[in-house]
């Protein structure tokens, strides 16, 4: 008798700590239904966008070239994303229109484009050798200058080819330059 005391008393406080920790109600809640409870941020997107939205990020890169990105529906990536932390996101992005179906974001980048990161500039600052990176040497990010390169001591032609600017298409020409340079 007292060992089915003790068992219910045990079950009783097995309960009662389930319940008060907010995993029973929880479990019970979604156990007569078939599909995963969506978090109240994934509504709020879905409810603010509409579920087939088409979001266009027009991104302008520091070099001036622009890139189109459109996503048919709201990405998970997004809709799991709070409000909050969406906000911190997307504050530098600009909600330039928004119809019932599209929306369009618009945000500057400080870095040059992915298709202008493949070209360098060699050129001359302040008698050494330097290096940009960019396809358009007036939008070109300075990269690195060589101290131990003086444009001196290098050849009358290699000196005017330097001050107009040698434009390589790859890191490998790059080494191949600079290398043919430090000789």
């Amino acid at each position: 008798m007292k060992r089915r005391w003790l068992v219910i008393l045990g079950l009783i406080a097995g309960a009662y700590i389930l319940a008060s920790s907010g995993w029973l109600p929880s479990f019970l809640a979604n156990a007569g239904t078939d599909r995963i409870r969506e978090p109240e941020y994934q509504r709020y997107w879905a409810e603010l966008f509409g579920n087939d939205a088409l979001v266009t990020y027009r991104l302008e890169y520091s070099c001036g070239h622009e890139v189109l990105v459109a996503e048919r529906d709201l990405s998970p990536e997004v809709l799991m994303v709070s409000p909050a932390d969406m906000e911190r996101a997307v504050h530098a992005m600009q909600l330039e229109t928004r119809l019932d179906d599209a929306i369009l974001l618009h945000g500057q980048l400080t870095s040059i484009c992915p298709e202008c990161q493949t070209y360098f500039w060699i050129g001359e600052q302040d008698g050494c050798v330097t290096v940009w990176q960019g396809k358009e040497k007036a939008t070109a990010v300075f990269l690195q200058r060589y101290e131990d390169m003086s444009v001196a001591r290098l050849p009358a032609a290699v000196q005017q080819q330097l001050s107009i600017g040698i434009l390589v298409h790859s890191e490998d020409e790059l080494a191949q330059v600079l290398e043919g340079l430090d000789r």
